[in-house]
């Protein structure tokens, strides 16, 4: 998500002052160590939620003591000791299984503990996640939600995987793209479909996709918030961003969507 930090989470996380921030994938660090330095800044706290993280936990949690709190969990064991979501930012587990369970978790917790959901950011919406599974590790995803798979790459022109290169060629890679329970974007779907709340949908198709879910309590709470993030949602800023995303995809693959 840290292309997506000045113009878009920064802003609304100051329009919001939010006080809990949960971060489900912290990777190398790089976005979490903005989301602190805006903590800090701003008496919130943030809780990082990630198995395998790839930066001295100990170190980050020295320098922002008592604003950060790392649980070394999958998401959907680590939830369940969250106390508060005000916002969540979810980069994780790219596949339905994952996605789906992780928001309606969320949604579950809220209800149990009077909280209104919270406002969530989405990574990878778009191609080449967003209808197809990717699996870290195939082993946790239950055999009824994991669709086959394989380590070969990916084409912004073929619904299989390529027999050789591609994009991403060293992930376990869901064999086809499209169909149900596939795919980041068709869990957010899904978990819409289903749910009894109220949501505006915003989709930013940028550099593989940020979905916004915004609750209709909070765009009615802070109008401020839902004009923020409803102005990415006009059709001339869409299509001009899509253009753009088309052309980056091009040139990282080697191929023309």
């Amino acid at each position: 998500m840290l292309a997506f930090w000045p113009d878009v989470l920064e802003p609304i996380l100051s329009a919001l002052h939010p006080t809990s921030l949960v971060e489900i994938g912290s990777e190398a660090g790089k976005t979490t160590r903005l989301l602190l330095n805006w903590a800090k800044d701003n008496d919130a706290r943030l809780i990082a939620i990630d198995p395998a993280p790839a930066f001295d936990i100990e170190a980050v949690q020295r320098t922002y003591e008592g604003i950060f709190q790392c649980f070394r969990l999958p998401s959907l064991v680590a939830l369940s000791s969250v106390e508060r979501f005000d916002v969540v930012l979810i980069d994780g587990d790219h596949n339905w299984y994952t996605v789906f369970h992780e928001l309606q978790l969320i949604q579950t917790l809220c209800q149990q503990s009077g909280q209104p959901f919270p406002l969530v950011f989405m990574h990878d919406v778009a191609w080449p996640y967003g209808r197809r599974d990717l699996y870290y590790a195939p082993s946790t995803i239950p055999e009824p939600y994991r669709h086959p798979y394989a380590r070969q790459g990916i084409s912004p022109t073929c619904s299989r995987l390529l027999p050789q290169g591609g994009f991403n060629a060293r992930m376990y890679n869901a064999l086809e793209e499209g169909g149900p329970r596939n795919g980041v974007l068709t869990a957010v779907e899904d978990f819409l479909a289903q749910s009894e709340a109220s949501f505006e949908w915003v989709v930013i198709p940028a550099v593989f996709g940020l979905g916004i879910l915004l609750p209709s309590w909070l765009a009615q709470a802070n109008p401020l918030v839902a004009q923020q993030i409803r102005v990415w949602a006009t059709p001339e800023v869409q299509r001009f961003i899509q253009r753009l995303e088309m052309a980056r995809i091009a040139m990282l693959t080697g191929v023309s969507a």
